[in-house]
């Protein structure tokens, strides 16, 4: 009995693990292109708490972010460059820009961080107030 379960076991992860490889084969390079222009950006502004200690949390959904920018956006971005400077896209390729376009993830979400740090203790109603006031 336990041979059947630790067999269907392993056939299970092995068919997780294929779907995985699969999805990063699809999206990995562009989300790591993104992940990496981001990860340049760290040395300019680092992710920090109020009180100046790393956060390590916002690092995390700020690579997240930037990986996404570049899955979302890559495409576009090289379309655009073909369209408009058909000599610089044969020259740097897509790959480029799908590092380029996930920075700009990077800064969004510091920027959506240091507002919620600002305006922490308050509730969605008072939140909302601010969000109206500054629009």
């Amino acid at each position: 009995m336990k041979i059947e379960t630790l067999t269907r076991g392993t056939q299970v992860a092995a068919e997780s693990a294929g779907g995985i490889a699969a999805v990063l084969k699809i999206y990995g390079l562009k989300a790591v292109l993104g992940m990496a222009g981001a990860a340049l950006l760290y040395i300019v502004l680092p992710p920090r708490n109020a009180d100046g200690s790393f956060n390590e949390t916002e690092f995390v959904v700020r690579l997240a972010c930037a990986g996404a920018f570049s899955i979302m956006f890559g495409d576009l971005g090289y379309s655009l460059l073909v369209q408009y400077a058909p000599a610089i896209a044969s020259v740097l390729g897509p790959k480029p820009v799908d590092l380029m376009v996930g920075a700009p993830a990077w800064w969004i979400t510091r920027a959506v961080a240091l507002w919620f740090q600002r305006r922490q203790g308050k509730d969605i109603a008072e939140l909302a107030r601010d969000v109206k006031e500054s629009i």
